[in-house]
């Protein structure tokens, strides 16, 4: 019974260890991370885990540069005074969450999250972000990187929506997010694409028609 114990806590360990690597690369991918900067990450780092259709205003969630969506996906979107839900954008595994905290919004809104799936978040607790800043350079670059693929992915949403008919932006939406689009309401997803869901609806029994 030991022993089984023993096999049990190593293989925990090598699946954390895994996790932690994959994540290292992750945060890395635009700006090297020295070799100090990845060990103090590596001993913070915590998990965050929340349930299938699980949501709570943004503001609760622990949200800073080191944010990462380890598993699962998400939907970021606004509601307004009368309850109105507006689709923003979509998150997948191995995106970071970078949103800036301070964002300002109408007073009569209020920005949340809806975890998809069953979600893990890994991030470096918000205590220790000064301390990246300060010991490791890098981490400015780091955190620049990740930013601007967000801004890009922004910005090349809202092009959709401008020069991108329905079907096109739905066959874009299908080629970027299958997974999502196998585990989120179509009256959301619509949304996202500026179209109603009616019209989602024609999209889909027709998918390739331009």
């Amino acid at each position: 019974m030991q022993l089984d114990r023993i096999k049990k806590d190593a293989f925990f360990d090598t699946k954390n260890n895994m996790d932690k690597e994959k994540y290292l690369t992750q945060l890395g991918n635009r700006t090297a991370l020295s070799i100090g900067l990845s060990a103090y990450i590596s001993f913070v780092l915590i998990s965050e885990t929340f349930s299938a259709k699980q949501t709570l205003p943004l503001n609760q969630l622990s949200i800073n540069p080191t944010t990462m969506l380890a598993k699962g996906s998400a939907r970021i979107y606004i509601e307004d005074e009368a309850q109105q839900e507006q689709t923003l954008f979509f998150h997948q595994h191995h995106d970071f969450l970078s949103i800036e905290a301070g964002i300002t919004l109408q007073s009569d809104a209020t920005l949340f999250i809806e975890f998809l799936e069953d979600s893990e978040l890994l991030l470096v607790p918000g205590t220790h972000i000064p301390n990246l800043y300060k010991l490791f350079p890098e981490f400015h670059q780091v955190q620049a990187g990740h930013h601007q693929t967000f801004q890009q992915n922004l910005f090349n949403h809202q092009l959709n929506l401008s020069v991108l008919n329905g079907a096109e932006r739905y066959n874009r939406f299908l080629s970027e997010y299958k997974q999502i689009a196998m585990v989120c309401e179509q009256k959301k997803i619509a949304s996202f694409l500026g179209i109603d869901a009616k019209t989602l609806s024609r999209l889909r029994a027709n998918p390739k028609r331009k």
